[in-house]
């Protein structure tokens, strides 16, 4: 999952991470950040228009340069930027997910006021009551 890379890039250790839906649904993750332990939630999508990951970093491979696109070299000076720059917009992507650590309590309420038009929200609900009663890997 893209968004799970993000996360991880920004300095986040991700201990659990799930989605819900089809083409248009929602993924959670539980997260240690500066101390803090908690859920994040966001949205995925099937276009760029709705994805905000493929919004930002396309389909394809942006660590590359364009002369070596999807089969990067080591060596290229072009390829080291892209990879450098691929990794500073990676973690400010992920940092902007962080900021908004929520409870267990404070996802599943949110969730419950989708119950009556979306099932998914139901599973959702259900698979974060139950990390959360086993508790974050230590």
């Amino acid at each position: 999952m893209s968004y799970v890379q993000a996360l991880k890039a920004a300095g986040a250790e991700v201990i659990e991470e799930n989605s819900f839906g089809s083409y248009q649904g929602d993924w959670f993750a539980l997260v240690r950040f500066n101390g803090e332990t908690g859920w994040v939630w966001g949205s995925y999508g099937s276009c760029s228009g709705c994805d905000a990951f493929e919004a930002e970093f396309g389909f394809g491979s942006e660590d590359f340069c364009d002369a070596h696109a999807y089969a990067g070299k080591d060596d290229c000076p072009d390829c080291i930027a892209a990879r450098a720059d691929y990794a500073k917009r990676l973690a400010e992507f992920g940092r902007s997910y962080l900021d908004g650590i929520m409870t267990a309590d404070a996802v599943v309420k949110q969730l419950e006021g989708r119950f009556e038009w979306d099932d998914e929200s139901k599973e959702a609900a259900e698979w974060i009551r139950t990390v959360t009663k086993s508790g974050p890997a230590p």
